[in-house]
């Protein structure tokens, strides 16, 4: 097996598709995957190393190469200047939820290590692509509560009563950090990043029971280890817009382990992107952009993700009008997110807001 020669350019892998019993048609009809039409899927993995699930590489000299390998055999020249333990550190999906996912929680980093879950803990955040009207969702508690109090809640099937169900729209950003109790409600499509990690720890699943009528398990006793049961700010985050050659330049949410910006595009238009110290993983939620950079250029389509790796410095965008990417990668909070801002003018107040509320904020220490 030769040795993996990482070129300065996009890379584009395979989507790795989990069938869920709540999963929904999405992706196929949004993002017009190829899916059979009675396939539900309820999550696309764009960008994944844990375990078995290796994203591959889908073109090019390094088709069928996983994302794992090339970390291994890459290193700096994907990942950048940042600690990760010889892993991938985010995982990137699309949720698709028809139905109600179950209430959940997971670990942070050194409950994940102590418990032996893996190096990581799941600390994520979600962008709301497309919302039906009236689409809720759970994040945290409407008060403060107890681990007791949350246990009788489960055993009497009234967990429900205490949850804090908020309703959400299209463009919507919120911040989930490890140990904060959620749930994905019905009629969402989401943009999720977070750790990466698979640990989840099930509160609470409405009562279903799966195709041969049994409930999935629950994981209560591990889950009130690591909840939070304190009633937290978990309002959307109110992004911060810049103007960038006529493109709309949002910083969408800022903390250790990630940042997540959007380009909207209200005609066609070029902007360049600045390096990060990082990757960047990039997906274009509506309409096609062509991404180019030194060694030449290529479309990407609506729903198509691809990985920027660290060596490729220089990459300029031009997007057709009303289209719409994202963007994230492993921020320096101080250099990548505050500086910039402050040189615009954005009061250290607006910035702060994007690391979410004070208890779990990231930004806070560099703002003081």
């Amino acid at each position: 097996m030769r040795p993996v020669n990482l070129p300065a350019e996009p890379l584009f892998f395979r989507p790795i598709y989990k069938e869920t019993i709540w999963g929904g048609t999405a992706l196929r009809t949004r993002f017009k995957r190829p899916l059979a039409p009675g396939r539900t899927v309820g999550e696309s993995w764009e960008t994944a190393s844990l375990g078995a699930d290796q994203s591959m590489v889908a073109q090019g000299p390094l088709a069928g190469v996983t994302l794992g390998r090339l970390v291994a055999e890459a290193g700096d020249a994907l990942l950048g200047n940042i600690e990760t333990f010889g892993k991938f550190p985010l995982l990137c999906k699309i949720i698709d939820a028809r139905d109600r996912l179950s209430v959940q929680v997971h670990p942070g980093d050194a409950q994940a290590r102590e418990s032996g879950w893996g190096e990581f803990g799941k600390t994520e955040c979600w962008y709301v692509v497309d919302a039906k009207e009236d689409a809720r969702i759970v994040v945290g508690f409407k008060k403060d509560v107890t681990r007791e109090g949350i246990s009788r809640a489960i055993e009497t099937a009234s967990l429900h009563e205490i949850l804090n169900i908020m309703p959400v729209k299209s463009g919507d950003v919120l911040f989930i950090p490890a140990g904060t109790v959620h749930a994905i409600m019905e009629g969402t499509l989401l943009y999720e990043i977070q750790e990466t990690s698979d640990t989840t720890l099930r509160l609470y699943d409405w009562g279903r029971v799966d195709a041969a009528g049994k409930p999935r398990p629950l994981h209560v006793r591990d889950a009130l280890t690591v909840i939070d049961p304190l009633a937290r700010d978990h309002r959307p985050i109110a992004p911060v817009v810049v103007k960038e050659s006529g493109c709309r330049h949002s910083y969408l949410i800022a903390c250790r382990y990630f940042a997540l910006e959007q380009y909207s595009f209200p005609r066609d238009q070029e902007v360049h992107l600045p390096a990060k110290q990082s990757f960047g993983v990039l997906t274009v939620i509506n309409g096609t952009i062509r991404l180019s950079y030194p060694a030449g250029r290529v479309e990407v389509p609506s729903g198509t993700t691809v990985v920027l790796p660290a060596i490729l410095r220089d990459v300029r965008v031009t997007g057709t009008a009303g289209a719409d990417l994202l963007l994230s990668s492993v921020p320096d909070l101080q250099q990548e997110i505050i500086a910039p801002l402050r040189r615009r003018g954005v009061p250290d107040q607006s910035i702060a807001q994007l690391g979410g509320f004070p208890e779990r904020n990231d930004l806070l220490i560099f703002l003081k």
